[in-house]
């Protein structure tokens, strides 16, 4: 991104908290004035999680999503990831914080995240150029001040630049996918790995990944998404 973009994209970052500032902030879902925050309550009750439940297993590895990828948490993280609202990166880590707690509580799980370190599957730096940011390591960066857990971002690499992949076949994605990371084990692989997406589709990214980490030894694992698709 060249330094002119980057300041017109700060600019318009500034001027948005500036008018939050004289006008009263609108709720992300249905555009009613609020006070603070970024729901208002009504939309606020509409956010449900799913059962803290492994939804599916990868390579051994179980996968909890927190939310279905649709309606107001679609909404949120859109506005994260395409509207440059890097605020609705603290209230989904927040989310995400809550569902973790409950992954815990339930004893049926058998899971031990004490110590646990978190690893954010980041985006390739051609998007982040564009973008200005990573969404992802937003939200890692914020569950892991909320959680206390340790965050590695520099564990897990994307290496090349890949198509988008919700209109990808399964077999295109696992073709897509291959090659596209690369992962240092520059930390303690005997502590509990959260690996953290904001969305699961079918599953085909988090698969490829795991691969990579149980190749490595890395075996007390779970994968972390804030939603999926109900397609998976």
């Amino acid at each position: 991104m060249s330094y002119a973009k980057k300041l017109v994209s700060v600019l318009k970052i500034l001027i948005k908290e500036i008018l939050d500032l004289i006008y009263k902030r609108k709720c992300i879902n249905c555009a009613c004035q609020i006070n603070d925050g970024i729901l208002c309550k009504t939309c606020a009750k509409l956010v449900q999680n799913l059962p803290p439940f492994a939804q599916g297993v990868v390579n051994n590895y179980p996968i909890f999503s927190a939310f279905y990828y649709e309606g107001v948490i679609k909404k949120l993280i859109q506005s994260l990831k395409f509207k440059h609202n890097k605020a609705v990166s603290y209230y989904l880590a927040r989310f995400l914080a809550d569902y973790i707690n409950k992954i815990k509580n339930n004893k049926t799980n058998e899971l031990n995240l004490e110590n646990a370190i978190i690893i954010p599957v980041l985006t390739h730096p051609v998007n982040y150029n564009k973008r200005g940011y990573d969404n992802v390591l937003l939200i890692a960066k914020n569950l892991a001040e909320i959680t206390g857990y340790s965050l590695n971002s520099t564990a897990l690499r994307k290496t090349k630049y890949t198509k988008p992949m919700y209109k990808l076949t399964r077999k295109e994605r696992l073709h897509n996918i291959e090659n596209s990371f690369e992962l240092n084990v520059d930390f303690n692989i005997n502590n509990p790995v959260i690996l953290l997406d904001d969305i699961t589709t079918t599953g085909s990214t988090l698969e490829y990944l795991t691969s990579l980490f149980r190749k490595k030894g890395v075996y007390n694992l779970i994968c972390l998404t804030v939603s999926k698709t109900k397609k998976f």
